[in-house]
This record gives structure tokens, C-alpha cells and sequence, in this order.
């Protein structure tokens, strides 16, 4: 199989997987390299520094905490855009290999559009769906729902890319039957006279 193609998967999986939690797939990506389970190609190698690693993982347990409590979530949220999208592009330029055709500030730049949109979307997503989910008190299991989402999904796509399609799909659906589910279950509105 060429490896080339396994590229794609898994850089829309870190794309997404940021989108999710903003720094959790960029704290695992650098864990993995420190680890040599993977390979970074310069300049995404920074990673694996000492800096990269504990600033990464202080800013996972910062999102982590934070993410937990209803209303702090939200303004979180507004906060982590920027980063979940920048995230995102960065994980996604990682695996793109546009870095051996261009110059690597600049596979940034291009990137933004794929990795930075995927990301941001998502992380759209979640920021809309979660003040309702407060409201039902469901706000810090969905959370941790995320989390776990977000870090199988970063695994996955660093380690086992061919599986990522499949892992989207299932979240999809996951997300569609949850939605279903609720508005099955929900009481009828009264008609007013």
C-alpha cells in the first residue's frame, strides 16, 4: 500500500481530532514522537522539545479543567478557537507532506484552509451544541466524551491512519442516534388557546 494515501486519513483526523480539544492531539503527537512511535519532519519536530511537551501538557490540563465546568466552557471555548484552528493546521500540514515542496512557514499558511477549517468547525460545533447540553446538566460527560473522542482520534490517525474513516463514521452516526434519541424523548410542546 503506499503510504502516501494513509496521509490524508490521518490528517484530517488530527484536524478534526483538535477541534475536539485544542491542545490534547498536539500534547499525544508530541508524547508519541518523544516516545519514537512516530516521526516529525522538521519544523514540526519542535514538538518533541522539552518546552513543547510540559507547555503542551500544562495547556491540556488547563482545557481539560476548564472544559468541565458549565459556563466556563463556553467562554473557553470563544477563547480556543484560534488555537483549536491553528492546531489544527498544524496537524494537518504534519501529515501532508507539503513540507518537502514548499517552504515549511508557508505549508503553514496553505494549510490553514484545510486543517484550520476542519478544526474550526468542529470546534464550532461543539461550542453550539454545549450550552444546551448544560442546560441538561450533561455538559462535563459530554465533555469527557470529547476528550476521549479527540485522543482516540489523534491515536488513531497517528498510529493507524486507515482507521480514521471508519472512527469518523462511527462519531457521526454516534451523534446522529444521540440526537435522535433526544428528540424522541423529549415532551410534546403544549398548544397554546
Amino acid at each position: 500500500m503506499n503510504v502516501g494515501l494513509l496521509q490524508l486519513p490521518a490528517a484530517f483526523g488530527l484536524a478534526g481530532a483538535t477541534g475536539l480539544n485544542a491542545t490534547l492531539p498536539l500534547f499525544i503527537v508530541s508524547l508519541l514522537a518523544r516516545l519514537g512511535l512516530i516521526h516529525l519532519a522538521p519544523p514540526y519536530d519542535a514538538l518533541e522539545t522539552d518546552i513543547a511537551f510540559w507547555g503542551l501538557l500544562v495547556l491540556a490540563l488547563v482545557e481539560f479543567a476548564i472544559d468541565k465546568v458549565p459556563a466556563l466552557d463556553s467562554v473557553g471555548h470563544a477563547v480556543m478557537l484560534p488555537v483549536a484552528a491553528t492546531a489544527g493546521a498544524i496537524l494537518f500540514a504534519s501529515q501532508t507532506g507539503t513540507v518537502t515542496s514548499m517552504d515549511p512557514g508557508l505549508s503553514v499558511i496553505v494549510s490553514l484552509p484545510g486543517g484550520g477549517a476542519i478544526s474550526g468547525t468542529v470546534h464550532l460545533t461543539r461550542s453550539a451544541v454545549r450550552p444546551v447540553a448544560n442546560l441538561a446538566l450533561l455538559g462535563p460527560p459530554m465533555s469527557l466524551l470529547e476528550d476521549a473522542s479527540s485522543a482516540a482520534l489523534t491515536l488513531a490517525a497517528a498510529l493507524v491512519p486507515i482507521v480514521v474513516p471508519f472512527l469518523l463514521a462511527l462519531l457521526v452516526l454516534a451523534a446522529v442516534l444521540l440526537w435522535e434519541r433526544r428528540r424522541a424523548t423529549r415532551p410534546p410542546v403544549p398548544s397554546r388557546r
